[in-house]
Parts: structure tokens; sequence; C-alpha cells
């Protein structure tokens, strides 16, 4: 069913009115669903997302998650925890209220130097340098050597620049990417402030222990969001996983039992990384690789369904049912 968002929309519309969604979430009722968000902004496309969820699945915490899955007792029917990745305000401003609203428990994943206001997140610093930058065009070299030359006409272009140079900055050792960051305000003729400007803004730590205080669940998300199968050292890695946990504990006064691979595809992990959050004793991890959790699933390498509210209904309720699209 890969593809099936770019089927003809009255096929999907028949699709869906004959049943076929309806299908596919019964012959994955067996298997645990993990929603990913990401951002917020609008609040009445995501509350109809909830009523969905609300009305066809169990919804379930990570903490339950945990629980069950560990202890063997398993997890009822059509079971679904909501995660949200980063910790933008946003989901304070827009999303918590939605979800409160409807009874649905939430995993909050922080990075937590975002948190305190130490750092921007990395990917944000290079989408505010492109859409702010007034030159025409840009020439771009990359560590690698390669040099690009990049359209910056119109916002699209812009934000299109953006998104290929953060794709290519994922594949680059730390150091790399570091230094890259360091000099493209200078490259674009930008000045990047040091705290990042309100559209995005971290939620605070107040704000962190309100939520806590009304049932939301976080989990550590690393210190500064790097990709940990590019850090060099095993003490980087140690700091960044290790760190956020600490920093968390020490806001929330109880131990962090989730975490979230930054990134999270698989080339982003690897065995060196999942051994190391293994041993930190986190019950749980999430990945960014799209698919439904079988019964006796690998907790520390669970995946995902990446949602947004922004979301097509119909490609929405077809992605959490179990599609592979």
């Amino acid at each position: 069913m890969r593809g099936f968002a770019f089927v003809h929309p009255l096929a999907k519309r028949v699709f869906h009115a004959t049943g076929g969604v309806d299908g596919v979430r019964w012959l994955n009722r067996r298997k645990l669903r993990i929603l990913m968000y990401h951002r917020f902004s609008d609040r009445q496309a995501l509350a109809a997302q909830c009523v969905h969820l609300r009305r066809y699945y169990s919804l379930v915490s990570m903490d339950q998650v945990a629980d069950r899955l560990q202890s063997g007792g398993g997890l009822p029917e059509n079971a679904l925890a909501v995660t949200v990745d980063d910790g933008y305000r946003d989901f304070l401003e827009t999303a918590f209220p939605v979800f409160a609203a409807h009874g649905i428990p939430v995993t909050l994943y922080l990075v937590t130097d975002f948190v305190d206001g130490k750092c921007w997140l990395w990917f944000d610093r290079v989408s505010y340098a492109f859409r702010h930058s007034e030159l025409p065009q840009a020439t771009v070299t990359l560590p690698s050597g390669r040099t690009m030359f990049l359209g910056l006409e119109s916002e699209s272009s812009r934000v299109e620049a953006a998104n290929v140079v953060n794709d290519i900055l994922i594949g680059l050792s730390d150091r790399a990417r570091l230094d890259f960051l360091e000099g493209l305000p200078g490259l674009l003729g930008v000045e990047v402030p040091a705290q990042p400007p309100s559209e995005y803004r971290a939620l605070s730590w107040k704000e962190v222990r309100s939520l806590a205080a009304r049932s939301v669940e976080f989990g550590a998300h690393t210190e500064t969001h790097p990709i940990l199968s590019r850090l060099a050292s095993e003490v980087e890695l140690t700091q960044e996983i290790y760190g956020s946990m600490r920093r968390l504990e020490e806001e929330l006064g109880k131990p962090v039992a989730h975490f979230c691979y930054p990134n999270g595809k698989e080339r982003d992990i690897g065995p060196r990384v999942m051994r190391t959050v293994r041993a930190a004793g986190l019950l749980t991890a999430v990945t960014a690789e799209p698919g439904l959790n079988h019964p006796g699933c690998d907790l520390w390498s669970l995946r995902r369904i990446g949602v947004d509210p922004d979301m097509d209904p119909l490609y929405f309720r077809q992605r959490v049912a179990g599609f592979r699209a």
C-alpha cells in the first residue's frame, strides 16, 4: 500500500466509504501504533484527529507500553500512544489543551539544552538563515568539497534550499556539521539571534513542570539534538544521553524512563548508540522508522507513524490504521 496517499482522490474516498480503513485497522489490531508529532498550529484540525483517535483506538501512555510489554501482560487491541518530539512551546499553546480535552495521554521528548535556552535546534538555525537571506542565490561549499548553487528568489525556493542543506548536514560528522553551521549566517548575509524567535521557541522548565503535574509524560531527546551515530567519541555520546536524562530528572524530581533518538532513522542510531541507551536504564526508546510494533518487539527500537495536524484527514486515518504510505 506504499504510495496510497497519491491515489486519485475519488478512489480514496470510495476506499474509505466502503470500509477499507476499518479492515486495515482490524488486521493490525494486535500491533502497537505510536504517533510522532512535532509542530502545532491548528487546534481545529488537531481536534478532528483526536476525535478519530478516541473513537477507534485504545489510547495508552508510554509508561503503560513499557509496563505491559515488559511484564508480558500485553496491550489492548488497537493500542495507540501519542508522542511529540523536541519541546517547542506551541505544544503548550496549541496542542495540550486539545489533547487534554479529549483525554489523550501524551509523551513529550525534550532537547534539554534547547529548554535551558543554551541553543537553537540546529535545523531551525538553517531554516532561519535561508528564510531571512536577501541574496538572490547562494554558492555553498560542503566539507566534502562539493559546491552547490542554490536559488533564493522566492520564499518557496529559500525553504527548499534549507531542506536540501539540512538533509546533507544529517550525513556529516558532528564536527563538520557544527563548523558548517558556524559559517552559514555569514555566507547568507544573515545575523542569527542568540535566542530563537517566537516561532522556534522552546517550553520553559516552569511550563514543563506544570505540564507534568497535568499528566504529560516526558522523555529525554539528548542535550543538543545531534545525530548520535555521527558523534566521534563515547564521551560525547554518553554526555548527550545521560546529560539529558539527568537534567530532566533534576527538574521533574523523578527518574526518566523514555528516550527518543534524534532524527531517528536506522542510519542515525546504530548498535553503539542503542547499547548506550540500554545501559542507561531507559525502559523504551523510539525511532523515526515508519511502521507498527509487533508483540515481542524490541522496546529500544520502537517504530512510529509520522503525522501532523495539517494532514489530509483521509490520509491521516489510513496512516494510523497501518498503511505504509
